[in-house]
């Protein structure tokens, strides 16, 4: 949208943008305005989630008519809910077992805990990753090693060996699918099984992604998909643990609270045999999914290849026009040879190497001030900057990743934004950057 169509759309923004700055990871300068002439505006909520299907909606409100939020308030395991949910989840991924958690980061949490990680135990993780990652080790009681991220935002698999090398009673390798990217799995799987570590993978991000024609999520011997609000399912708040391997489930499922004989309320879980003894040798914490969460994420798998088709053709032609237009002053990473779907429910781009602190700032400023909050991953108070999580400090230089993540901007695309939202948010991009060249000028 143009400014010569109403000079109200720029009263707007600004008065947008100003009563906003608290929610904003990268806050906004005090650079001035170049003058360009006339600049795109975007009037859209960037935070727009996707709302929940009708079906879901009739779900949830019939279980609040019953009253049976409970999971295990149900005659039988095929009667609940959440183990309805929890087979419509490995439907989709191709996993044998699901248990159905408050979040993603219990689940995270669950899949160390279940597969032996002992207190203090090293866990090898991304450095670029969110905060709730190196949280849920420490949830778990282990010790983070953080592994170098390269310019495309994955695990860089030669740093993983060195750190593997440097770190010979380490026994976990958590691998994090950030913003959906996978790194080469093959090659981390390798890894792990040379030198005999447990792979486990944060699928939070990866949700309808596959490798190899596989869903992400089957390299590690347990994964963790998230269905908080911004990911491809969503309930608010919510995760699951899957894997192939009973003793993981079993575990997970009494750690979750399937305490006395409530593994019998559930179907996506091995036989009773896996859960001799367990309800009366390991915590119950409490971790389970509720009824409405289920409910309404449910009837959302089976809309999730057609969200990732509109997705997928949206970025390219995003990434076209800004490629086309900006291409010599930054980088859109291509995605691991070996994923065979991505879904690009956000955009990533890497600014030029040339440009120093204060033109980045600029830039960001630029996009804020039309209405486009374009993250930083480097930012100083942006919670995938490994400097930010003084609960888990790295303890040694992260050099590769404190480099990306200087240049390394993040833009959530909204599904339910037009397709012309789109040109303007390529628009606001460039019209940006431009504004920053002219200065540099």
């Amino acid at each position: 949208m143009n400014i010569s169509k109403t000079a109200l759309f720029l009263l707007t923004a600004l008065s947008a943008v100003d009563g906003s700055n608290a929610l904003l990871t990268n806050p906004i300068g005090t650079q001035g305005k170049s003058d360009m002439g006339p600049r795109t505006f975007i009037t859209r909520d960037i935070k727009t989630p996707d709302p929940v299907p009708v079906e879901g909606q009739e779900a949830a409100l019939e279980i609040m008519r019953t009253g049976r939020m409970y999971r295990y308030n149900a005659k039988s395991a095929e009667d609940s809910i959440v183990s309805q949910c929890e087979q419509a989840v490995i439907d989709y991924t191709g996993h044998k077992y699901c248990i159905a958690l408050n979040s993603c980061g219990s689940a995270i949490m669950l899949m160390m805990k279940c597969t032996g990680l002992e207190p203090g135990g090293k866990v090898l993780s991304n450095a670029f990753t969110f905060g709730a990652v190196p949280s849920a080790i420490e949830h778990a009681g282990g010790t983070a090693v953080y592994v170098e991220s390269n310019e495309a935002y994955v695990m860089n698999v030669e740093d993983l060996e060195k750190k593997i090398k440097a770190n010979p009673d380490a026994k976990h390798v958590l691998v994090s699918h950030m913003r959906g990217k996978l790194a080469d799995m093959d090659a981390i799987a390798d890894v792990c099984e040379k030198y005999g570590l447990t792979l486990l993978e944060d699928a939070a991000h990866s949700l309808g992604v596959f490798w190899k024609g596989v869903h992400s999520g089957h390299k590690g011997i347990a994964s963790a998909i998230s269905s908080q609000s911004y990911k491809m399912i969503n309930s608010g708040e919510g995760g699951f643990l899957l894997t192939n391997d009973d003793e993981i489930a079993a575990k997970c499922a009494v750690y979750a609270g399937a305490y006395e004989g409530l593994a019998a309320k559930h179907v996506t879980v091995p036989g009773p045999e896996a859960f001799a003894g367990l309800p009366t040798s390991i915590p119950n914490y409490s971790l389970r999914m509720s009824g409405l969460a289920a409910a309404v994420v449910k009837p959302q798998m089976k809309t999730i290849d057609e969200r990732a088709e509109k997705y997928n053709a949206r970025y390219e032609i995003l990434k076209t026009k800004i490629n086309a237009r900006m291409g010599d002053y930054l980088n859109i990473p291509g995605i691991t040879e070996g994923c065979t779907r991505p879904v690009h429910d956000s955009m990533q781009f890497n600014l030029s190497p040339e440009f120093t602190e204060e033109e980045i700032q600029m830039f960001i400023d630029e996009c804020t001030a039309h209405g486009l909050p374009v993250e930083l991953f480097g930012h100083k108070s942006n919670a995938r900057n490994f400097i930010n999580w003084g609960f888990a400090p790295a303890e040694q230089p992260l050099p590769e990743t404190a480099e990306m993540l200087r240049r390394a901007c993040d833009v959530r695309l909204p599904l339910m934004w037009d397709d012309e939202d789109f040109d303007d948010m390529a628009n606001v991009i460039c019209e940006s950057l431009e504004a920053v060249l002219a200065k540099k000028a």
